[in-house]
């Protein structure tokens, strides 16, 4: 497959306020949330602690932007902070990896929720490549992301030309590897 760009597949540049997301996170698919963080929900904010019998709308949180809280008590949290930059900039192996963990998740039946600071890029390509592992193709997976998060999500598109152009052979490559 080609590097070219995919510019039937960018999100538009100008948006109106309809566009944007109006939750702090959306089902996918069913147990599989992609969302982003309250703006008082970072480390630099003091927060009320979490009792232990207080109920989590998740079993497993992937958090992709650094100065997110942690989650609560009860919830398995794999931490990856990456910059919303071109996937050069990160460790694909990581990122990858984080991918599958957030799958494994998911097809043990766990609500997996995927986040990132506002819900839409860095949550937008694991959740892609989430999608991607259960046989969605990049395209699909984007138009569902879109359909059910926001018109603007993946809007970064060195994210969406990735996903198209690259992820695909990298993640073939991680199926034929496992079943060896």
């Amino acid at each position: 497959m080609s590097n070219a760009p995919h510019h039937d597949l960018y999100a538009p540049r100008w948006i109106s306020e309809d566009q944007t997301p109006k939750n702090l996170f959306n089902e996918i698919l069913p147990g599989l949330f992609m969302g982003g963080t309250a703006d008082d929900g970072t480390i630099d904010f003091p927060t009320e602690l979490q009792g232990l019998n207080d109920e989590n709308p998740f079993d497993a949180v992937i958090t992709l932007y650094s100065w997110a809280q942690p989650m609560g008590w009860g919830v398995e949290e794999l931490r990856y902070g990456f910059a919303d930059a071109e996937v050069e900039h990160f460790d694909v192996n990581k990122l990858l990896a984080t991918a599958r963990w957030a799958h494994s998740r998911w097809v043990d039946g766990d609500r997996v929720l995927i986040r990132c600071q506002a819900g839409l890029n860095r949550s937008g390509l694991v959740t892609a490549l989430t999608l991607m592992l259960i046989g969605y193709q990049a395209v699909e997976a984007i138009a569902l992301i879109r359909a059910n998060r926001a018109e603007v999500a993946l809007f970064n598109n060195a994210f969406v030309d990735w996903l198209v152009s690259v992820a695909p052979q990298l993640l073939g490559s991680l199926t034929s590897e496992s079943a060896a």
